[in-house]
């Protein structure tokens, strides 16, 4: 019995540390992508260009 209680929770502790590590992962890359509210500017504005290479 000790046997088994011992393998749940190595288990249960592996399957939550791995649910931290994939969460913080996850976290750090959607802070990534995230543009502050002050970068907002018009010289944040990407430029289109047409087929020719000049900006529209």
């Amino acid at each position: 019995m000790a046997d088994s209680m011992l393998m749940y929770a190595i288990t249960t502790a592996a399957f939550i540390g791995f649910v931290i590590i994939l969460g913080s992962s996850r976290a750090k890359r959607y802070r990534h992508h995230v543009a502050p509210a002050a970068a907002a500017s018009s010289e944040n504005k990407k430029v289109k260009y047409s087929s020719d290479g000049k900006p529209m």
